[in-house]
């Protein structure tokens, strides 16, 4: 696929909320209609190379789906707001902004009002440094959120906005590649996020929830091989979500008829272990866990 292929492909999709999950599930908690974070279409793009198609998640989608099958707020667990001065290059502040992205959401979701103004500021620090000031100079999105702080469904409809500012801004600037890397960098915190709590919990909805979410990963792994202007930070992120992927595709018995259904009972407590010791690892390479 060339680059104009990809272009398109993610100009399409990065603006679309997508929800990621299997057919043969039957007992999922549902999202509630209300909620104003959910959005049930989903956009497919026809390709006539018969090239894959990419599906990009949504940071605050993923945290929903989670929320609604029962993950709880946990003390600690999200990337630290201080940590914002440690990224140098592009690659690791896009990245990091996806991290912080989730981080916000999960925040918000789970009314943490003085934590979710810190990640917001983590965010506007990042944009400003990667070219994306716009996003908070289209509209006095910070002092409304501010403003909105004890009133979760005002700020989510206010994350929305953002959401939907960031990608008008990554359409205008040609800069959908960039969207790649930020969303591979939300959805990996959400996963770091629901895999913590999953491993040591008997909470089945959130366990299928989360392979389920998996299936977006061969997704981002094709995302970064057609990054343009690859270089060691990216080749390395890619390697880590491709052995990631190479893991669970091998788990026997999991695959059920078609790539979106699994056999949940091939599903033991060590393959979540094993699914967050190495989702952690990956995760702590992003966020450049123990830097200082």
């Amino acid at each position: 696929m060339n680059a104009n292929k990809f272009n398109a492909f993610l100009l399409v999709l990065c603006g679309s909320i997508l929800f990621s999950c299997g057919g043969e599930t039957n007992d999922a908690t549902p999202v509630e209609d209300s909620d104003p974070a959910v959005v049930e279409d989903v956009v497919v793009m026809e390709d006539e190379s018969d090239e894959p198609e990419f599906i990009i998640p949504s940071a605050l989608q993923i945290h929903t789906i989670f929320k609604s099958s029962g993950l709880t707020y946990i003390d600690g667990v999200t990337n630290p707001p201080e940590n914002t001065g440690n990224y140098f290059s592009k690659f690791e502040k896009l990245m990091n902004f996806g991290v912080y992205s989730a981080d916000l959401f999960y925040c918000v979701l789970n009314d943490q009002p003085n934590q979710s103004i810190q990640y917001l500021k983590s965010i506007r620090t990042l944009a400003d440094e990667t070219g994306m000031s716009a996003i908070f100079n289209a509209g006095p999105i910070f002092e409304r959120f501010e403003s909105n702080i004890s009133d979760v469904d005002s700020m989510l409809n206010i994350m929305l906005e953002f959401q939907e500012n960031t990608d008008v801004l990554i359409a205008e600037n040609n800069e959908e590649h960039s969207a790649m890397i930020i969303f591979t960098g939300a959805w990996m915190e959400g996963m770091y996020i629901g895999l913590d709590a999953a491993r040591s919990s008997d909470n089945e909805v959130l366990r299928e929830r989360l392979v389920e979410q998996m299936t977006i990963l061969p997704n981002l792994v094709k995302g970064l091989e057609l990054l343009p202007n690859r270089n060691n930070e990216s080749d390395a992120v890619h390697a880590q979500l491709k052995s990631l992927q190479d893991y669970f595709d091998g788990i026997e018995g999991l695959k059920g008829e078609d790539e979106y259904s699994f056999n949940m009972t091939a599903m033991e407590d060590k393959h979540f272990l094993e699914l967050y010791n190495r989702v952690k690892e990956i995760r702590n390479t992003i966020v450049k866990e123990g830097a200082q």
